[in-house]
């Protein structure tokens, strides 16, 4: 057995050692190779305009760094890629591709700037899922004819609203772009100062059976993304099995509310359920303060995977020093910082590296048992391997054993750090 250890706090970057097999029967992890929750996906990022106008400004050989970096599988070996229809919060300033009622004028020719470019780039080196996100419906089919402030789309523009969103992914099918996923709206419930529109859970319902899905050829629709709370009623609600609703998308922002997702899974298990928003606030940038932030980042991505997740997509793969550029000033967090025209790798980056560089698509999650909370622990069966990932977001060093099959392998993590084992 080998593992893989960051600890951050001890300038360890992705250390790999070997353990021996001997141990005990005291502080068990227990891994439960017979007991699969689900299918592994992948684990993504989104590439809205800010990311890609970031991305253009690193020089071509850095560029080609950045790339492997993340979708190699060298690096991060992300699989999944969240793009906006139109602009959001993480644009350089507010838009929409048609001004038209007829759509007679529908282009993406804002999307050539920086998002096409970027994704060409990635699709040349990997081929990754993307799933598409509209904040908000063109001004010109809404009440108060605002794309900001949660303005509810009208009625009699539920049919023109989806040719528009057809348009869109025909146009980038066009670029050589396949949308895989669609939402077809992002946080329904939410009225943002930022392009948002707000959609009760029957408006949803009626858009998305009765004038979204009929158009759709291959792409595929998630359902909601919105947040957690209340979800498993809401997805009740919502869902209607049909061959073109692909499942569940869902947020980080108000809460883990695991137990939401387990009651999903277990009651719709041939769905995909998807995270496809997650991150933190802002904050000046220092590494080790940053922590904190990756604990909370990968207790989540624990937490949904192990009660029947899929896939999932943190939010800005690439800001600025400042969280931005963001036209309505909403600075966060992200995996990899611009700095000087140049990057740096925050503890985000290494921590989901631990699973998304190590863990093959189509792996089997599988169940665990552990002795504490204060270790968080993700197991795998990936082809002829056992992957665990196992994070101590305590104070403190905890010694444990492994038991895998009757056999114990005896060892131990150092605080608030994290170990990916290959078996």
């Amino acid at each position: 057995m080998k593992k893989i250890i960051t600890d951050i706090n001890k300038n360890i970057i992705l250390k790999e050692e070997n353990i021996l097999d001997n141990g005990d029967s005291n502080n068990i992890i227990k891994i439960l190779l017979d007991k699969e929750i689900t299918t592994y996906l992948g684990i993504g990022a989104a590439i809205t305009e800010s990311v890609g106008y970031n991305y253009c400004k690193l020089s071509s050989l850095n560029k080609k760094k950045f790339l492997d970096d993340c979708y190699s599988n060298h690096g991060l070996n992300l699989s999944y890629g969240r793009i906006s229809i139109g602009s959001n919060d993480f644009t350089i300033k507010s838009y929409e591709y048609s001004k038209k009622k007829d759509l007679s004028d529908f282009n993406i020719d804002h999307d050539k700037l920086y998002v096409i470019p970027m994704l060409k780039d990635i699709l040349k080196i990997k081929k990754i899922s993307l799933i598409a996100s509209p904040w908000s419906p063109p001004r010109m089919y809404k009440r108060l004819r605002l794309l900001r402030y949660g303005t509810k789309l009208k009625k009699k523009y539920y049919d023109r609203y989806g040719d528009y969103l057809i348009k869109f992914i025909d146009a980038y099918k066009l670029e050589g772009i396949n949308i895989d996923y669609l939402t077809p709206q992002n946080e329904p419930v939410a009225r943002q100062k930022w392009e948002s529109c707000k959609f009760s859970l029957l408006e949803q319902k009626d858009f998305v059976y009765n004038y979204l899905v009929p158009k759709l050829k291959d792409t595929k629709v998630l359902l909601f993304d919105h947040n957690k709370d209340n979800i498993y009623y809401i997805f009740k609600e919502l869902y209607k099995k049909n061959e073109k609703i692909a499942g569940l998308a869902f947020h980080y922002y108000s809460g883990s509310f695991f137990d939401n997702i387990k009651k999903i899974h277990m009651d719709y298990p041939d769905i995909i359920l998807a995270s496809t928003e997650s991150c933190c606030g802002y904050s000046k940038y220092h590494e080790k303060s940053w922590i904190h932030d990756a604990e909370i980042i990968l207790n989540d991505i624990i937490g949904d995977m192990n009660n029947g997740t899929n896939i999932y997509v943190y939010w800005n793969l690439l800001l600025d020093e400042l969280g931005g550029p963001t036209y309505i000033k909403n600075y966060v967090k992200s995996l990899i910082i611009l700095k000087n025209n140049n990057y740096l790798l925050t503890p985000l980056y290494y921590y989901i590296y631990h699973i998304s560089h190590f863990v093959n698509i189509n792996s089997k999650i599988i169940y665990n048992e552990c002795f504490t909370d204060e270790l968080k622990v993700l197991s795998f069966k990936d082809k002829n391997k056992i992957k665990i990932i196992i994070m101590n977001i305590s104070n403190k060093d905890y010694e444990y054993n492994l038991l895998i099959n009757d056999q114990y392998y005896s060892d131990s993590i150092n605080p608030h750090s994290i170990i990916t084992y290959i078996i």
